[in-house]
C-alpha cells in the first residue's frame, strides 16, 4: 500500500518559491495499478519522482507498506525500489 500524507514540494526559482505539489494526500491499495494524468506542468513527473524516492518532499510523508520513505538513506531507498516499485512511462 502507498499512503501519501500532506505532501508538499517547493522549489526556488531565483528569489521566488514555486510550490509544485500542494498538500496532497491519497492512498493506493496494494497490488493496484494507477495512472497519473494531467495537463503539462501540473506536477505529474515531480509526484512520480517523489513516490520513487528519487527526490524528497519539502514536507509531508510517503509510506510504502508502512515504511516512511522520506526517512530512508539513499542505499535503503535503492533496495526498496528494487523490491517494491515499478514504473511504466508512456508518452501520449
Amino acid at each position: 500500500m502507498i499512503a501519501v500524507r500532506n505532501l508538499v514540494k517547493t522549489i526556488r526559482n531565483g528569489p521566488h518559491e514555486v510550490r509544485i505539489i500542494r498538500d496532497i494526500s491519497f492512498d493506493v491499495p496494494g497490488r493496484q495499478f494507477v495512472a497519473v494524468m494531467g495537463p503539462s506542468g501540473s506536477g505529474k513527473s515531480t509526484l512520480l519522482g517523489l513516490l520513487a524516492g528519487l527526490d524528497w518532499p519539502t514536507s509531508g510523508s510517503i509510506l510504502i507498506d508502512g515504511e516512511d520513505i522520506t526517512k530512508l538513506r539513499e542505499d535503503e531507498m535503492a533496495q526498496l525500489r528494487g523490491r517494491k516499485l515499478g514504473f511504466v512511462a508512456s508518452l501520449v
